[in-house]
């Protein structure tokens, strides 16, 4: 079995992100085909690390105030595609969750517009 990993910057704050994903019930749907629906997750809300029997997902602060950095390991045997799969989930999860903090920031009034 192969291990694959990918690391990418995300527009919202750590926690607020970490927040988003650690919902058991939601992980298969941010990470489809990456996760199985009754995966076994684990949450570590003190390290933001959510693992599963096939996986792994860390987030962690960058620098640059209110961005953060995902990364997510898969181990499949599924082959070559995994890769590129990582990455597009990443970037759909990243997508979302940049919305959902938008969105979060508007119904607050903390919009910048």
């Amino acid at each position: 079995m192969a291990s694959y990993e990918y690391h990418a910057p995300v527009d919202v704050p750590a926690r607020q992100l970490f927040d988003l994903l650690a919902q058991p019930e939601a992980l298969p749907q941010h990470l489809p085909g990456l996760v199985a629906d009754d995966a076994s997750l684990r949450v570590d809300h003190d390290r933001r690390v959510l693992t599963w029997s096939e996986g792994s997902l860390a987030v962690v602060d960058e620098e640059e105030a209110g961005r953060s950095l995902i990364t997510l390991t898969v181990n499949s045997d599924r082959g070559p595609d995994t890769q590129r799969e990582l990455e597009e989930a990443v970037a759909a999860l990243s997508h979302r969750a940049a919305s959902q903090a938008d969105a979060t920031e508007t119904e607050s009034g903390n919009a910048w517009y």
